[in-house]
């Protein structure tokens, strides 16, 4: 039997962060996920930015 206090599965995955993530409708999971993904692409193109400051 699992512990249910447990934040993370055997993978290393947040469980707390999937639940809540099920508790959303399609929409408001779209929306989070795209959020998220404009994020790493800001992250990327600031990381890409740096390296060619840096290089140049």
């Amino acid at each position: 039997m699992q512990n249910t206090s447990t934040l993370e599965d055997w993978r290393g995955v947040d469980v707390a962060q999937i639940r809540a993530q099920l508790r959303l409708s399609v929409k408001e999971r779209v929306r989070v996920m795209v959020e998220a993904a404009n994020v790493l692409i800001a992250v990327q193109e600031h990381s890409r930015e740096a390296r060619e400051a840096k290089a140049g």
